[in-house]
């Protein structure tokens, strides 16, 4: 994922904003790679990377970044303008366990949230919101008791921007009472029971900006029908099209190059478990640092390697490549490197041709996403 483009949804560090973003940097990259290859021990000392590798780590370590607040996380919402609402009916909800407060500093704005009172919050208790309609801008029922029934109630809080309604027994006939709240920028519907046809009530949420939809009846085919209603629908059409088109190409090149690789894999495995050695390599066991015995041997990577006992062997059998810098001057044998280099070169070629059709998966993707309103689906969002 650190080494993904950053319009990717799955990028790690996470695109918060162009100024303050601080990706994985090509020498930090070059240091995680020469460590993954050379065993990936936390033993590994700087010296014993490979040259390049180890100038990386110098340069890292001399050049640490500097923590910083991104623009992401100074930005301020631009809130209505309301009335104060009523103070004894603040201080009575509140009374009843319902967390009522202003949702920033100088404002009148109400946040609610209700989920903490769990099922006793239910489509009768709702009601007592209806004085707040003019100030409730965010509002939690998740979890609590509502149903279908508190759809009504819902319609009447039209400036609402957030709302979270996650694992409540609300479905589809909720949706037509939603499609009144023209503000709504957020809605949170995990976990209930809505499903495709509450499409033709959710499009008209002009303002929506994510939905949640995870763990609902809702298909791949209805999101995409929920975000193609936000958009121009023949520019979805056809980066719809090449999603598929792209994703299957990216597909049919993994499959192609995973053969070549997985043949030289093989080949390799035989040459490194056959050795010309006449004896073991090593003096030291590797394990444990005694004194090892010739006839108490396995080999690696073409190579002899002696061991002081059979614990010792085996531990070493288990991860021979954690104790690599533990042999003295280990070099593995000439066949070994050679069918190395040719595997290495493989997965390389096998890592461009799949990356040259991922890009053009992952940028159409990125197009299609940015299209209409962030649907979150789960494990379907892929």
């Amino acid at each position: 994922r650190i080494t993904l483009p950053k319009e990717d949804d799955e990028a790690m560090p996470p695109l918060e904003d162009e100024e303050h973003y601080n990706p994985v940097t090509s020498q930090e990259l070059a240091v995680i790679k020469s460590w993954i290859e050379l065993g990936a021990s936390f033993d590994l000392m700087i010296s014993q990377l490979e040259e390049k590798a180890k100038q990386s780590a110098i340069h890292v370590l001399e050049n640490m970044p500097q923590k910083t607040t991104t623009n992401l996380a100074l930005k301020t919402p631009t809130l209505p303008q309301v009335k104060p609402a009523d103070p004894n009916l603040i201080k009575s909800l509140s009374s009843k366990g319902l967390l009522v407060m202003p949702i920033a500093q100088n404002t009148n704005a109400i946040y609610v949230n209700a989920s903490y009172l769990g099922k006793v919050f239910d489509d009768e208790m709702i009601k007592l919101l209806h004085p707040l309609a003019e100030q409730l801008l965010w509002l939690n029922v998740a979890r609590t008791g509502i149903s279908d029934a508190a759809g009504p109630s819902l319609s009447k809080f039209s400036l609402l921007t957030r709302l979270h309604m996650e694992n409540t027994n609300s479905s589809d006939a909720v949706s037509p009472h939603l499609s009144k709240l023209s503000n709504l920028k957020y809605l949170n519907l995990y976990g209930t029971k809505v499903s495709d046809a509450s499409v033709a009530h959710l499009r008209k949420l002009s303002n929506l900006e994510k939905v949640f939809l995870w763990e609902t009846n809702f298909t791949k085919n209805g999101a995409s029908q929920l975000r193609k209603s936000f958009v121009d629908a023949d520019r979805f059409d056809v980066l719809q099209s090449n999603q598929q088109k792209f994703s299957k190409l990216v597909s049919e090149v993994t499959n192609r190059h995973s053969k070549t690789v997985s043949a030289i894999e093989e080949k390799l495995a035989k040459v490194g478990a056959i050795s010309e050695d006449k004896t073991a390599i090593n003096e030291k066991c590797p394990v444990a640092n005694k004194p090892a015995a010739d006839d108490m041997f396995s080999v690696f990577e073409g190579r002899k390697i002696a061991f002081c006992c059979e614990k010792c062997k085996t531990k070493f059998n288990n991860d021979p490549a954690s104790f690599r810098s533990k042999i003295n001057g280990f070099q593995p044998s000439s066949d070994f490197v050679k069918i190395a280099e040719s595997l290495k070169q493989a997965q390389l070629d096998m890592d461009n041709a799949i990356e040259a059709e991922s890009s053009k998966l992952r940028s159409v993707s990125a197009e299609l996403r940015s299209l209409g309103p962030e649907i979150n689906m789960g494990w379907l969002n892929n």
